[in-house]
């Protein structure tokens, strides 16, 4: 562990306890478990699905390219464990608010609408989950001060 305040949790009250990346990735919980790979994979596809749809809708190759270059980075910066997956993934979730706001009206309304709500679900989970936050931003909530006050 490094020298950092330790700021309590502001909905729990719960300490959290900073360790460095490395340590956080050598712990059996700083590896990849279902639910990130299965988040990871979900952005690559919706990746694949923006780049296909650009492609179906006649954009060229650049237009594919931007439509699904961010949701891929989401995915791999996911899987590779780096931290700023985590603020990419919050990015992609506003972009897809803003599309789902312009194009109503429009064709892709169920698409982007599913995109928000599976994007909202996964924020919550990258955001306040024990393991992404041990992952991503390599820090663990204290529990055993929950003991302390209890005694």
């Amino acid at each position: 562990m490094f020298d950092k305040p330790n700021r309590r949790d502001f909905y729990s009250g719960i300490p959290w306890v900073h360790v460095t990346a490395q340590e956080a990735h050598a712990h059996p919980l700083g590896r990849l478990g279902p639910i990130e790979w299965a988040i990871s994979i979900y952005f690559i596809a919706i990746a694949v699905l923006k780049s296909w749809l650009a492609l179906d809708y006649g954009l060229g190759f650049g237009g594919a390219f931007l439509n699904g270059i961010w949701p891929l980075l989401v995915g791999l910066g996911l899987v590779l464990r780096v931290p700023w997956a985590v603020i990419m993934a919050m990015i992609s979730a506003a972009l897809t608010a803003y599309a789902l706001v312009r194009g109503l009206g429009g064709g892709g309304d169920l698409i982007a609408l599913f995109e928000m709500i599976a994007s909202v679900g996964i924020l919550f989970y990258l955001i306040d989950a024990d393991r992404p936050n041990l992952i991503y931003r390599h820090r663990y909530r204290k529990y055993s001060v929950e003991d302390d006050n209890a005694a």
